[in-house]
């Protein structure tokens, strides 16, 4: 049996950047990744926060995988209205993208190997042992373990920890041409529940797509397509599914770390979460490297540290998931209400003279009024999702 420092299994976003982040220290990293090709499939609407560039020291300006700034955000609802966000992202070519994580990770020294299931686990009290699924059953012992899998979570299962739950399903078209010069995200109660259509323009194409509780999620995006005239060639199709409750209750067991969407770091307001990934596993990194250093010197470790660095963050906040359930339960009647008190203002910008105005509007609007605890919620969620929503 193989012996390793830590290990990793997931080559996405978040076990990369946890990757990355333990190499930086000189631990010896082996990540485990089942697919043959780093980044494929895609499985994503491919924005990415420009705050993760600035806090994760990512280049905004490489070519292989930046595609196109945007700095503008439609949020549009039933009747027309739009609010504007100052959601303010990069269009990856999120392959490229992921690629670029783990060429870092390689030259930084991490072992990444390709073409590696992994079958089981053991969470015992010297490490944790992983199988994989291969020809010779190939076993190694790990100090400590951070689980990036992915949101069915099928390892973590394995583990005694409760996967992300539930999930909402997400269909994307990946359209020639450019059909908008912003962000879009179209909001209705009846054609969406729980979700929305988005429209994201790059250079010569542009990211279409749909997530929804409803079942027939393909047929309403095509729906969407003749709504807004959009019929460009299709050039790739892209499904998967999310988790939509935000983090999860357990995050860490024995010496295992749950990051990514596996510990259901996604922001529950626009469902995105490759900041949140990587947060997730950079603060993943840094507990494994304490916790390698406590064990050394003291014959001990404690995972709670990174469960309270995560929950420094305000992505980790129940505001979050306060303002999902009452956004996504409101009525078209509610949403057409909001959109006519915030039509072409700044959701993210009330604040001074604004606030006044504001409440002189939803005062008007028996609707709103009905919910002054929700409409805080709604505003702070959608605060934080300005900065955590990609």
């Amino acid at each position: 049996m193989k012996e390793v420092s830590a290990a990793i299994v997931g080559g996405g976003p978040a076990g990369l950047q946890a990757a990355i982040t333990l190499a930086e220290q000189g631990v010896e990293t082996l990540l485990f990744e089942e697919h043959a090709v780093i980044g494929e499939p895609i499985q994503c609407g491919e924005g990415l926060s420009i705050h993760a560039f600035k806090d994760l020291s990512i280049p905004k300006n490489d070519e292989n995988f930046c595609v196109r700034e945007l700095d503008t955000c439609h949020l549009s609802f039933p009747e027309n209205q739009t609010i504007l966000g100052d959601i303010h992202a990069i269009m990856l070519k999120r392959d490229k993208f992921d690629q670029f994580l783990s060429d870092k990770a390689k030259d930084l020294g991490v072992k990444v190997l390709t073409s590696a299931k992994v079958e089981d686990l053991q969470n015992r009290t010297d490490g944790v042992r992983i199988r994989l699924k291969d020809k010779n059953s190939s076993e190694y012992l790990a100090k400590f373990l951070i689980l990036a899998e992915g949101p069915n979570a099928k390892l973590a299962r394995k583990l005694n920890f409760e996967p992300p739950s539930p999930m909402i399903k997400a269909y994307e078209y990946k359209l020639k041409g450019e059909w908008s010069e912003k962000l879009e995200f179209h909001f209705d109660a009846n054609k969406y529940p729980f979700g929305y259509c988005w429209v994201f323009p790059r250079d010569g194409e542009t990211n279409v797509g749909i997530v929804t509780t409803a079942k027939d999620r393909k047929q309403r995006l095509d729906n969407f397509l003749k709504l807004k005239k959009i019929s460009g060639d299709i050039l790739k199709k892209i499904g998967g599914q999310i988790p939509m409750n935000g983090p999860v209750n357990k995050l860490y067991c024995g010496r295992v770390l749950l990051a990514g969407d596996t510990a259901g770091m996604v922001n529950p307001i626009f469902y995105g979460g490759i900041r949140l990934g990587m947060t997730s596993g950079r603060i993943a990194g840094k507990s494994v490297v304490n916790n390698l250093k406590m064990e050394s010197e003291r014959g001990i470790f404690n995972l709670k540290n990174y469960e309270e660095d995560l929950g420094k963050h305000n992505f980790m906040k129940k505001i979050n998931l306060q303002a999902h359930r009452f956004f996504y339960t409101r009525s078209n009647r509610f949403l057409t209400k909001l959109g006519e008190v915030s039509n072409y203002s700044y959701i993210n910008r009330i604040e001074g003279l604004q606030i006044i105005k504001t409440l002189g509007k939803v005062l008007k609007r028996p609707t709103l009024l009905a919910n002054p605890i929700g409409l805080y919620w709604l505003y702070r969620g959608f605060m934080i999702a300005r900065d955590w929503g990609f």
